[in-house]
């Protein structure tokens, strides 16, 4: 689990942003930074991120990012970071 704080300086770093929520949710209300790659495709194995970059999962509140983060894990994908607290934490300025 990150903080926003930590978040920001992953991003300067070159980690990449993943958006697990639902390709629908994602599509309404867009995180700018990140790529969509909902949790679906994640589970099914499908989602085409690359091995060996960091990688900060978000979504609305951070649980299902945490779930997420599981999967790529045992794919050996990583390291693997989760937003405490989601987007939310984001837009509430943490």
């Amino acid at each position: 689990m990150v903080d926003a704080e930590r978040y920001r300086e992953l991003m300067r770093q070159g980690a990449l942003a993943v958006d697990v929520r639902p390709e629908a949710v994602a599509r309404q209300d867009p995180w700018p930074e990140a790529v969509s790659v909902p949790w679906d495709r994640i589970q099914a194995g499908t989602h085409g991120l690359p091995a060996g970059r960091p990688l900060v999962l978000l979504c609305s509140v951070g649980q299902m990012s945490k779930v997420a983060a599981l999967y790529l894990e045992d794919e050996g994908l990583g390291p693997v970071y989760v937003l405490e607290g989601g987007l939310r934490s984001l837009e509430a300025g943490s």
